[in-house]
């Protein structure tokens, strides 16, 4: 198939069907030539974490927006155009000329007159206002980059800004229990990571090709992630229990730190969530997750109350992740928060019940927002005296080069 074509039809399903950047490309991917596949790949990622840049730069050349497969082509043509040097002027254009003649023919002349009056212009000045430019530099909408002004301050948002598009290696987990970062260093394939003890960034390749990885020597988990079963610090024998685990990256994580000695009651109300963490749980050789379909909000199948260490991982925003995860950024909505937030409060409550007296409880999420953070945890002690909080901190995406994430650790007073 064409690549072009192929990228087109991607940018449609992911943002108009709304199906998930990683998996449309993990289940289509295979339709092109392997010595396609890296290209398509960082043309649609690429697309997907530029476009509202990138549709700024044609949108006001159109008296009215074209057929959405057309405004995708113009948007990734503008892409390659702006950031893939290695591809001519001339042979972006005329592709995107031949391939609008096969998504909606009376387009061409369109599609034609945008590309080469962009190739004449260069790119759009940005607005006057300092606060709009961030906003379209870094593709994101007005309202999250003032949220993040109002609530870390015009430093740390014009800084989150600025990294939200910078491309990072891909990062792993060592699995302690089978190997240390000091011998895969040895391989030369790794570097080490600044955040996580057990972290190491992959130079080139993919991790989930790798040896190591087939071995279960390590696992595709980001810095910033990999702090919260760090911080619940859990130990050989102890009961963990993990309420929204799926796929289970975490829960592993604890595992290994534990040598596979006690118990990790782990789950996610999808089964086919929960497979996934089973399927964690096999390739690492883990035998003590305790994978179920639970609802967190309830945890009717958890009859135990005395657990060492509970980890609310809640479902989020993900405005940490953006940079990783670019289709978030298509799809984001600030009404989003208004369902999260009440759940994610009523599963703190209900895990809470948990946590054994002088027990752990811990709270995080992978987004950059105070009101699903710092605030939840704030009105959680408030109503629940018998927790203190030990420490929290909000991961900066700009700060290691990892995720945007918040953790809290909670202890259980003495009864």
């Amino acid at each position: 198939m064409n690549v072009r074509k192929w990228c087109v039809e991607a940018l449609y399903e992911i943002c108009d069907e709304k199906i998930y950047s990683n998996l449309y490309l993990q289940h289509h991917l295979h339709q092109l030539n392997e010595q396609d596949r890296a290209l398509a790949s960082m043309i649609v990622y690429g697309t997907l974490q530029n476009q509202r840049y990138v549709r700024y730069q044609w949108e006001h050349m159109v008296k009215r927006l074209p057929d959405k497969r057309i405004m995708y082509l113009l948007d990734m043509s503008i892409y390659q155009l702006l950031f893939l040097d290695a591809i001519p002027a001339y042979a972006i254009i005329h592709e995107a000329v031949e391939l609008s003649k096969q998504v909606q023919p009376k387009a061409k002349g369109l599609v034609n007159g945008v590309l080469r009056r962009f190739q004449r212009e260069g790119e759009r000045k940005l607005p006057k206002d300092e606060w709009k430019a961030i906003s379209l530099r870094a593709s994101l909408p007005e309202w999250i980059v003032q949220m993040w002004k109002s609530q870390y301050g015009e430093e740390a948002c014009k800084k989150i800004c600025e990294s939200i598009n910078q491309i990072h290696p891909q990062c792993v987990r060592v699995n302690v229990m089978k190997t240390s970062r000091e011998k895969l260093m040895e391989t030369g394939k790794y570097r080490c990571g600044c955040l996580s003890k057990d972290a190491l960034y992959l130079e080139k390749g993919n991790a989930a090709e790798s040896e190591e990885y087939k071995k279960g020597d390590i696992s595709i988990q980001s810095e910033a992630s990999q702090m919260v079963a760090l911080w619940m610090d859990p130990q050989p024998n102890e009961r963990i229990l993990d309420v929204c685990s799926a796929p289970g990256s975490k829960a592993a994580h604890m595992a290994e730190h534990m040598h596979n000695q006690g118990l990790i009651v782990c789950g996610d109300i999808h089964p086919h969530r929960v497979e996934l963490i089973k399927q964690g749980a096999k390739r690492l050789s883990l035998s003590i997750l305790d994978a179920h379909v639970m609802d967190a909000t309830k945890l009717e199948e958890v009859a135990d109350a005395a657990f060492d260490g509970v980890l609310c991982d809640v479902p989020c925003t993900g405005y940490g992740v953006m940079g990783r995860k670019s289709d978030i950024k298509t799809h984001l909505n600030p009404s989003a928060m208004d369902t999260l937030i009440p759940l994610q409060y009523a599963i703190l409550c209900c895990a809470s019940k948990k946590v054994r007296p002088n027990g752990r409880l811990i709270y995080s999420t992978c987004t950059l927002n105070k009101k699903e953070n710092e605030k939840q945890v704030m009105r959680f002690l408030k109503e629940h005296p018998s927790f203190l909080l030990q420490k929290e901190q909000t991961i900066f995406p700009y700060e290691h080069g990892t995720d945007g994430f918040y953790i809290a650790l909670l202890l259980k007073k003495e009864e």
